[in-house]
């Protein structure tokens, strides 16, 4: 292992941070799939309007935790950790609150 692995696992587009994204990603395609279920209801157009956004981001986030690593800036930029985590979790909660 050399010195250029080492920075890259450890900066934030790195292996903690790629593992998180997959975490993430799982978990919010998981829960996408069987909270609807769960309720037994219809998705109304609220919650319709916000599951295309939130199933790009879930694709970016399973996209960047497999390590795929762009070799444009503004892709790498779309990629990165500190847009995809909150916009996950926002689009996700967003999603959420418009089933209720």
């Amino acid at each position: 292992m050399d010195v250029a692995d080492a920075a890259e696992r450890a900066a934030p587009g790195g292996g903690w941070a790629r593992a998180l994204s997959l975490l993430l990603a799982a978990s919010l395609s998981l829960a996408l799939l069987f909270l609807p279920a769960m309720r037994g209801a219809e998705l109304g157009p609220g919650a319709h309007g916000l599951l295309t956004p939130l199933v790009a981001a879930i694709c970016a986030g399973f996209v960047h935790g497999v390590g795929f690593r762009p070799r444009r800036a503004w892709a790498r930029a779309l990629l990165h950790p500190a847009l995809l985590w909150p916009l996950m979790l926002g689009l996700a909660a967003l999603w959420t609150r418009s089933l209720l």
